[in-house]
C-alpha cells in the first residue's frame, strides 16, 4: 500500500515539476502581449460605445410608432452612431426606419 502511494506520488510530482521551472513572462513580454491583443479599432482611437438595445428591443420600439412586417434589420455606422436599420413593409409600400443602439431614438428613414 505504501508502495503504491509512493509510486502515485512520485508520478504526480514529475508531472508538476515542470511547471515549476517555468519562467514568469518578463514586464516586456507582457507589455507586447497586451499591445498585440488590442483589437485594431482600440488601438487606432476608435473606442466601440457599448450597446444598450437589443435587436428585440429595436424591433418592439419601431412597432409602437410604425404598422407594418419587419423584413430585416442590420446593425451599422460605428461608436457613438451604431444604429439598427430595419427594412419594413406595409399594403405593400416599402420603408426604412432607424433605432440608435445607444438610445434608442426611432428616426424614419423617409
Amino acid at each position: 500500500m505504501n508502495l503504491r502511494r509512493l509510486l502515485l506520488l512520485g508520478l504526480i510530482l514529475s508531472m508538476l515539476a515542470p511547471l515549476s521551472r517555468a519562467q514568469p513572462p518578463s514586464q516586456q513580454d507582457q507589455n507586447d502581449s497586451n499591445r498585440n491583443s488590442l483589437s485594431p479599432r482600440i488601438r487606432t482611437g476608435v473606442v466601440p460605445v457599448p450597446l444598450q438595445i437589443n435587436e428585440l428591443q429595436a424591433v418592439n420600439l419601431v412597432r409602437q410608432r410604425f404598422e407594418g412586417n419587419v423584413l430585416r434589420i442590420n446593425l451599422i455606422g460605428e461608436a457613438a452612431n451604431r444604429r439598427y436599420q430595419i427594412r419594413m413593409e406595409n399594403e405593400g409600400k416599402i420603408f426604412t426606419v432607424f433605432v440608435n443602439a445607444s438610445t434608442g431614438a426611432v428616426s424614419s428613414g423617409n
